[in-house]
């Protein structure tokens, strides 16, 4: 799901799960790994467990990028329910640091402790 100026009040405010954000531009190479493991795999995995994962183009939505004061992409953040905001990270990490983080949003232990137990 895209991010938007626009859509921020209904996604965000009005959330009652954790929203996982990434924040990209088109022309970042990283970006586009990130964008693509979110759209075949992380999107439907954080909906299964109840974390809201959206993507935000920073070059279309510059107040988006600017209210989280975005400096460089790809840049990744949590919104919980009360609005508060946890685990920054700036840079494309290994894909099981993100389906660990929507384990630790859920609740749940590690994904990949639970597929050998």
């Amino acid at each position: 799901m895209e991010l938007t100026d626009k859509n921020y009040e209904n996604i965000i405010k009005n959330n009652e799960v954790p929203v996982f954000i990434d924040f990209y531009s088109p022309a970042c190479g990283p970006c586009q790994m990130l964008t693509k493991l979110i759209d075949e795999k992380l999107e439907k995995y954080g909906e299964e467990n109840g974390v809201k994962v959206v993507k935000c183009d920073v070059s279309s939505n510059p107040r988006l990028a600017s209210a989280f004061k975005v400096r460089s992409v790809p840049f990744t953040i949590v919104v919980l329910k009360d609005e508060k905001l946890k685990y920054p990270e700036i840079g494309l990490k290994h894909e099981t640091y993100y389906f660990e983080l929507i384990d630790k949003l859920a609740g749940k232990g590690s994904f990949f402790s639970r597929l050998f137990t």
